[in-house]
């Protein structure tokens, strides 16, 4: 079972929890992985659902088809995953590429992992083409 990572989490194991979170979505859990995100504190920004990744990737491949997401591990080509440190010391930030039907997609998820009273708060940001 996957669980969030710690406020002492090392930047590989955040990389590791998003590899994790994307394998658990690709398996058929994508609505208990999304259960795992926690919901923005600022309530203009958009909470992203399940739904959302479905719409937005819809015909991605000029199939009109709804693409599947696809474990990392199979994916054929190399995958970006990049985490950076907010500069003020309130957490980080993921860009991972989004494998869809056994390839490298052109999505990009971006996640925010934020310190937030003794806690990582994890908050599916945007997901978008780069």
């Amino acid at each position: 079972m996957l669980t969030k990572p710690t406020i002492d989490a090392t930047e590989q194991q955040l990389l590791d929890f998003v590899h994790q979170w994307v394998k658990m979505c690709a398996a058929g859990h994508i609505e208990a992985a999304f259960a795992l995100l926690d919901v923005p504190e600022d309530e203009s920004r958009h909470i992203w659902i399940p739904e959302d990744i479905r719409e937005i990737t819809f015909d991605h491949f000029d199939d009109e088809q709804y693409p599947s997401i696809t474990d990392p591990d199979t994916v054929k080509g190399n995958l970006r995953s990049d985490v950076f440190t907010y500069n003020d010391g309130s957490g980080w930030g993921i860009e991972y590429d989004l494998p869809l039907n056994g390839v490298v997609s052109d999505f990009t998820l971006m996640f925010d992992l934020i310190k937030h009273d003794g806690d990582l708060l994890v908050i599916l940001d945007d997901c978008h083409v780069m």
